[in-house]
């Protein structure tokens, strides 16, 4: 059994390649065991994506109903998101955390159980995304106040990365693998696949020892969530992070939470062709993680710049999109999209890491979860809506556009706020 002492931290691994590639997170043997068992879990989590995507297209035909999935899955965050915030920063986070993956095992179960009986209609499909979104608003905070706690504090930026490019490979190979099981097997050797996925994690999960809150309190939740909430109020640098990702999310990760309308409703390709276009933003968002090990580190104080600049493009790719065109080229611009979402995700989320102790991290990484999933939650169901309403094509230009613009007017919000505060 590993001792929380800071000594389990140190590895042969060590070197100066892994550190100076951003990879020196790999040299924390908790940490590899976690971003094992997370990846195990992570394939899991994408083949059930695209299978409860694929049910709710086979049941309905209907881009709105996608889109009220999504939204189901991404809202909870905006209301429970950061009363969880509080509560990680007070209970023992290794058992949150096997509570939590424990309860996603749970939700694929009862997929599995309504898809045999007969009944994956629009009730049943509804009520497991509202749990599957639930367990998701304790999850986020708890994985992004455990992984951290895993490694050293001057290891972060590390932590992000390797997660995001976990994450990205997972998103890769688990639609592939989810398309696959669905074409050529059928939904139930997928909703089995998720299962047994799962439950690899619970058990390495059980055999950490993070690194302990050493800021232990007494004061209310009301009071420290309180707490968490100014904190991020006062801060310019963290809001403007945060309202950034959530207006990227709007347009840039709403669009793709409705691409079966697009494999199949528009260019007739099923399941396998629902696989490539959620692999090809996989590959997108792998790519975007790869050049992130590379780079340097975000600067504490600094947003990036290449995060920026994707929160912009990324919008625009998306009325681009609209165009429909050859589906190469939607293939090519989902690509893009996943690329620039994770530009935003990973870059934003280092940097507001960078500024916070580990006992705000849970209030303050879930104030930016609310925010991160609230904008794809509500993108989806607005470009859902309007796809019915208006056309997909339209839908996705008017999404796009305006969020690009949205992006720049806050940007220069932020400038002049600076401007008036050095004087």
């Amino acid at each position: 059994m590993m001792k929380s002492s800071g000594k389990h931290c140190h590895s042969p691994l060590t070197s100066p390649n892994l550190t100076e590639m951003n990879l020196s997170a790999l040299t924390t043997k908790p940490f590899r065991h976690y971003l094992i068992g997370n990846a195990i879990s992570l394939h899991g989590l994408w083949v059930q994506k695209i299978t409860i995507g694929w049910m709710a297209w086979e049941a309905t035909g209907s881009t709105a109903f996608l889109g009220w999935l999504a939204f189901l899955t991404y809202a909870p965050p905006l209301f429970f998101g950061p009363f969880f915030g509080v509560v990680v920063d007070r209970v023992n986070i290794r058992k949150a955390a096997m509570t939590t993956q424990s309860l996603f095992v749970l939700g694929a179960l009862a997929l599995l159980v309504v898809h045999l009986i007969g009944v994956s209609g629009r009730v049943s499909l509804s009520a497991i995304a509202l749990y599957i979104g639930v367990v998701t608003s304790a999850q986020h905070p708890v994985r992004m106040a455990i992984a951290p706690r895993l490694a050293h504090s001057n290891q972060l930026s590390s932590v992000v990365v390797l997660l995001s490019l976990n994450f990205n490979i997972a998103r890769v190979i688990g639609p592939a693998i989810g398309g696959g099981l669905i074409a050529n097997f059928g939904l139930t050797a997928a909703l089995w696949f998720t299962i047994i996925a799962f439950i690899p994690f619970v058990l390495i999960l059980s055999t950490l020892r993070p690194r302990p809150n050493k800021a232990k309190t007494q004061t209310s939740m009301k009071a420290e969530f309180t707490e968490g909430l100014a904190y991020v109020m006062r801060s310019r640098f963290i809001r403007t992070a945060t309202l950034i990702t959530g207006l990227y999310s709007l347009a840039g990760r709403g669009a793709l939470e409705i691409l079966p309308s697009l494999a199949d409703g528009i260019f007739q390709r099923g399941a396998a062709g629902l696989g490539t276009l959620t692999a090809a933003a996989g590959i997108g968002a792998l790519l975007a993680a790869a050049a992130q090990i590379l780079l340097h580190g975000p600067e504490k104080g600094k947003m990036p710049k290449i995060s920026i600049g994707a929160a912009i493009i990324g919008p625009l790719a998306v009325a681009w999109l609209g165009n429909f065109g050859q589906w190469e080229i939607v293939v090519f611009i989902v690509g893009f999209l996943g690329f620039s979402s994770t530009l935003v995700g990973v870059g934003m989320q280092s940097a507001i890491q960078m500024q916070v102790e580990d006992h705000l991290r849970g209030r303050v990484m879930s104030l930016w979860i609310m925010v991160a999933m609230g904008g794809t939650a509500f993108g989806s169901l607005l470009l859902g809506g309007m796809a019915d309403a208006l056309g997909l094509a339209l839908a996705l230009q008017i999404a796009g556009i305006s969020t690009a613009i949205a992006v720049l007017l806050l940007l220069f919000a932020r400038r002049i706020g600076q401007i008036r505060e050095s004087r």
